[in-house]
C-alpha cells in the first residue's frame, strides 16, 4: 500500500487541502510544503509508511530574529530543518534521482509548531487536517552552488541561549533521505490532483530532536556556511 493510500491519510489530507485553499482565496500566497514524521521512530509509532505533508504560506513566515508569541498554545515547539527550492515541477512518480534533478537550491530554516493533540495512529487524521503543527517558519540563505541536494561539509550547530545544545553532520538521520523526502512529499501531492511546482519551498523535517520552547529564551541554528538563524521565546 502506497503511503496515500492510508484511510486516515485520504481523510485527512483532502481536509487539509481544503483549508489551504481556503487561506489562498483570502488572499495568502503558497511557498511550499513542510514533512513531519519522518523519524524511524515516529513513522513506527503513528504506524504510517512515509512521513506527513502539510502546506506552508507567505502568512506563516518569519523574519530572522523574530520573537514567539506562545501564549495561549499547547505545548511549543522549535525545529532545526534543511530547506530544499524546487527548480523545475515535480509531479507523481518522481524518483529520488527525479527529486536531485529538480532541487535547485537548499539552505537552512527554522520551524516552531504548537503541538496541540497527542501524536498517535488514531490522530493522523486530525493531525493532517491541522497541517501538522505548524505555527512559523524562518528561512536563510538558500544556496544554488548546492543543487541537487548537495550536502557535502555541512555540520548543524544549534545554541540555546547562547551556549552549545547540539551538533551533527548525519543531517538526514531522522529525516530520511532529502531526496526521498521529496519524491515523497510529489507523489503525494500528486495522488490528491496537486503538484510540486517550481519555485516552491520543502522543509524536510528537524535535524535533531524537537526542542521545547519552553526550554530556552533564544535559540541560533548554524547550518554549515550559512549566516545563522534566531528565534526567541516571549
Amino acid at each position: 500500500m502506497s503511503s496515500w493510500e492510508d484511510p486516515r491519510i485520504r481523510a485527512g489530507l483532502p481536509r487539509q487541502l481544503a483549508r489551504r485553499r481556503a487561506e489562498l482565496a483570502r488572499g495568502s500566497a503558497p511557498i511550499g510544503w513542510k514533512v513531519g514524521f519522518g523519524a524511524p521512530s515516529a513513522l513506527e509509532m503513528m504506524e504510517i509508511e512515509a512521513p506527513l505533508i502539510g502546506y506552508l504560506t507567505d502568512r506563516t513566515v518569519m523574519g530572522d530574529g523574530v520573537t514567539i508569541e506562545t501564549a495561549g498554545w499547547t505545548k511549543g515547539l522549535v525545529e532545526f530543518e534543511v530547506a530544499v527550492w524546487m527548480g523545475d515541477r515535480l509531479g507523481a512518480g518522481a524518483t529520488p534521482a527525479d527529486a536531485r534533478r529538480a532541487v535547485a537550491a537548499i539552505g537552512p530554516a527554522i520551524e516552531v509548531a504548537d503541538l496541540d493533540l497527542t501524536p498517535a495512529p488514531d490522530a493522523v487524521e486530525e493531525i493532517l487536517a491541522g497541517d501538522i503543527f505548524h505555527r512559523g517558519v524562518v528561512f536563510g540563505a538558500r544556496d544554488p552552488a548546492r543543487a541537487g541536494i548537495d550536502l557535502d561539509g555541512l555540520v548543524a550547530r544549534i545554541q540555546m541561549d547562547g551556549a552549545p545544545f547540539a551538533e551533527t553532520d548525519h543531517l538526514e538521520a531522522i529525516t530520511g533521505r532529502y531526496d526521498e523526502v521529496v519524491a515523497t512529499v510529489a507523489n503525494t501531492l500528486g495522488a490528491f490532483g496537486e503538484e510540486l511546482e517550481e519555485g516552491t519551498v520543502i522543509i524536510t523535517g528537524s535535524v535533531i530532536p524537537p526542542v521545547p520552547l519552553d526550554d530556552g529564551i533564544e535559540f541560533t541554528f548554524s547550518l554549515g556556511e550559512y549566516p545563522p538563524l534566531s528565534v526567541r521565546r516571549a
